[in-house]
């Protein structure tokens, strides 16, 4: 199953502008990249160099697709972007800071899907009041091309799995919380930490 198939079932879409952006063309980004105006890193560009997503205007992230010479406007604002990892040609991860004490995290799916889990806050009440996390995101606990499925807080603290297989909400043992998850020889585990830094991993089953 695709991820890009999932996604229209899912919490929190948007979907980017196409390429009628006011004042930015494809033909415009490609002159400025030609001539060294906008640098694209290595990491900016997808697997196979078709398409990258580059930053010709402050916290304005644009996707930019070689082949079909179209653009399309990621999110209207975005002051704190700073890292971009392509899980494959067409999804990709954009991360960065929203702020003081947040972070901010979207799963990109080319040419115009934006998906943005729900913020989850690290100080819930479960946890012990002296060491207390002090930041919030919305990054995704879990990311699975192969399988076509992720994991993502939800607004009551539930962990999410979409597209909803067997285990479509995992309530976080107590006093834990969790920014990893895993499938290894095809069931999920949840690695969860508390407030003194212990680990737990806890496997749900198949997926």
């Amino acid at each position: 199953m695709l991820l890009v198939f999932i996604l229209s079932n899912l919490i929190d879409n948007c979907y980017a502008y196409s390429d009628n952006i006011k004042n930015i063309s494809y033909d415009n980004i490609f002159k400025a990249i030609r001539n060294h105006e906008i640098v694209i890193y290595k990491n900016e560009y997808n697997p196979s160099k078709t398409a990258a997503i580059v930053n010709p205007e402050m916290s304005l992230p644009i996707y930019i697709n070689f082949k079909t010479k179209k653009i399309y406007k990621i999110t209207d604002h975005w002051p704190g972007l700073v890292s971009i990892t392509w899980l494959n040609d067409s999804i990709a991860q954009i991360e960065g800071s929203c702020g003081t004490g947040c972070t901010k995290s979207i799963i990109f799916v080319a040419p115009s899907t934006a998906v943005s889990c729900s913020t989850h806050e690290y100080r819930i009440e479960d946890l012990n009041p002296h060491y207390p996390p002090d930041f919030q995101h919305n990054k995704p606990l879990l990311i699975d091309i192969k399988k076509g499925i992720y994991l993502c807080y939800d607004n009551a603290d539930n962990i999410q799995v979409f597209p909803l297989p067997k285990h479509p909400t995992i309530r976080p043992l107590k006093g834990y919380y969790s920014e990893k998850a895993e499938i290894k020889h095809g069931k999920l585990s949840v690695i969860y930490e508390n407030g003194h830094g212990k680990v737990k991993r806890v496997t749900y089953g198949e997926v």
